[in-house]
């Protein structure tokens, strides 16, 4: 409007327009300029305002939290290192009870399972909070610094607001973000999604164990049952032997007796479903022996060096002298 008011004002000057319309022009140029001066002047005081918001308070509470990560991280380390350590000189613990029910020991197993799917999603998550805050807060901060790429002889030069000469939460956000890009949770998260998986293949073991159980059983019943009904057959009234179990005596009723054949194959699954049942239960405890320790030792090494690379990265961010805060 400004613009357009003050070519009008020209127009009439060199075309010797009447001087009511010269000076009514004029008087809307001042008015116009008068709001535009008013509006200058609110810009100013904004962004005075929004300068003391953005360095004399946020930058000293960006230094206070980032100052408490680092004493954070201090503490996390020195204990992710004792719970490695502790687990490397502990004895292998089971995962499940040796002599306890496999259903109850089933249902343990699928809850360690679950508490290791949550504690992997909830770090994760939390990484994922702490990048997101940062990248947000850096982005914001980044509006107000020019965009161009500084080409130098070895290329174009990474970003750096120290360069441009922009005040110290520039470059102590900007130090922040570029550390929780670097940070390497993914061998955290790989190492108990491992060991997640590891304890679901124990349960599928276990399950596979409870239904051979369930088998043998059931073939134990069948079993019981088809020799008491042939003992009873084989045994007749007024017999020395009446009322006494007698068993099969060889091959020699076998041979006589199509129900004896029927009854020693039934004999012979019994033993071999038992003897898998065995095998499998075997091979579970065999491999859960080591389970524990051999599946959180590899996440609580991981978990010690992410932290130790954490602390590194936060401690290598610019922030000022204490006396700021």
């Amino acid at each position: 409007t400004y613009d357009k008011e003050w070519k009008r004002l020209k127009e009439l000057d060199e075309s010797g327009a009447e001087p009511y319309k010269i000076d009514s022009t004029r008087a809307s140029i001042r008015t116009l300029l008068t709001r535009i001066n008013i509006a200058i002047r609110s810009a100013k005081v904004i962004s005075r305002r929004i300068h003391i918001l953005r360095d004399d308070e946020l930058h000293p509470h960006l230094v206070k939290l980032i100052q408490g990560y680092v004493r954070m991280w201090k503490f996390i380390l020195e204990c992710h290192r004792k719970q490695f350590h502790s687990i490397l000189e502990t004895k292998s613990h089971i995962l499940i009870p040796k002599n306890g029910p496999e259903r109850n020991s089933s249902k343990v197993t699928l809850e360690l399972e679950m508490e290791l799917l949550n504690w992997c999603s909830c770090f994760r998550n939390w990484i994922i909070s702490q990048k997101a805050y940062i990248e947000t807060l850096n982005g914001w901060l980044l509006k107000w610094l020019p965009q161009e790429k500084e080409e130098t002889s070895d290329g174009i030069a990474p970003f750096s607001p120290g360069r441009l000469g922009a005040p110290g939460v520039f470059i102590t956000a900007n130090d922040w973000c570029q550390t929780m890009k670097r940070i390497p949770e993914g061998a955290v998260v790989d190492a108990m999604e491992a060991f997640a998986v590891n304890v679901h293949i124990l349960w599928e073991r276990q399950d596979e164990a409870h239904q051979q159980k369930m088998k043998t059983e059931y073939l134990s019943r069948d079993f019981s049952k088809r020799l008491k009904s042939h003992q009873k057959d084989q045994v007749l009234p007024g017999h020395p032997k009446a009322g006494k179990a007698v068993l099969p005596d060889g091959d020699n009723g076998r041979a006589v007796d199509s129900r004896m054949v029927a009854l020693d194959a039934l004999h012979t699954r019994l033993d071999e479903q038992r003897a898998r049942h065995e095998e499998t239960v075997r091979e579970i405890q065999e491999s859960s022996a080591t389970d524990l320790k051999a599946g959180l030792a590899p996440i609580f090494e991981a978990l010690e060096s992410f932290t130790q690379e954490t602390l590194k990265g936060y401690e290598n961010v610019r922030v000022p002298d204490s006396g700021m805060v």
